[in-house]
C-alpha cells in the first residue's frame, strides 16, 4: 500500500472536494492533513482511503468492534469505474489483515453496491446528526 505523505496533500483534497457537499460536509482539510501526518492515508491510483485502527473496543451503532480491528473513515476515488477502487480496496483488506469495519449513508446506493461487491456484509444500523441521517455499517472479514 502506497501510504500517503504531505506531497499528496493537495492532489487528496482535489479528490475530494467534487463529493465534499455531498458525502463529505464534515471533512476538513486539517482532518485529512492530520490524518496524512499519522500514516492513516492511502493514496494509490487515484484511490484514497483514510484509516484507522481501534486502540480499545469501540461500539459502532448497533455492533462491537474490537481492539485492533480496522475501520475505515472515507474512501473516495478521482475516476469511478476503471477498477482501481476494487484493486485498492482488496490489497488494503489484504495487507491489514483483521476484521475491517465502515459506515455509510444509507442513502448512497452505488458506495454500499461496491462495498457489498467487495465481500463486505451489511451488518447494522448506525446514524448521524441526532438520528436524521440514516446510515449502515459495514464489516470485512477475511
Amino acid at each position: 500500500m502506497n501510504i500517503a505523505t504531505l506531497d499528496d496533500f493537495d492532489v487528496i483534497k482535489s479528490i475530494f472536494a467534487p463529493h465534499q457537499k455531498t458525502y463529505f460536509p464534515h471533512i476538513r482539510t486539517d482532518y485529512i492533513e492530520r490524518k496524512i501526518k499519522s500514516g492513516n492515508v492511502i493514496y494509490e491510483d487515484g484511490v484514497v482511503i483514510i484509516f484507522g485502527v481501534y486502540k480499545r473496543k469501540q461500539k459502532i451503532g448497533n455492533q462491537q468492534a474490537e481492539r485492533g480491528d480496522a475501520h475505515i473513515g472515507q474512501i473516495v476515488v478521482q475516476q469511478q469505474g476503471n477498477g482501481n477502487a476494487t484493486k485498492v480496496l482488496n490489497k488494503f483488506f489484504n495487507e491489514m489483515n483483521t476484521k475491517v469495519w465502515l459506515t455509510v449513508r444509507s442513502e448512497n446506493t452505488r458506495a454500499r453496491a461496491f462495498y457489498e461487491k467487495n465481500g463486505m456484509k451489511n451488518v447494522g444500523d448506525t446514524s448521524w446528526s441526532n438520528g436524521t441521517i440514516p446510515g449502515t455499517i459495514y464489516l470485512y472479514t477475511n
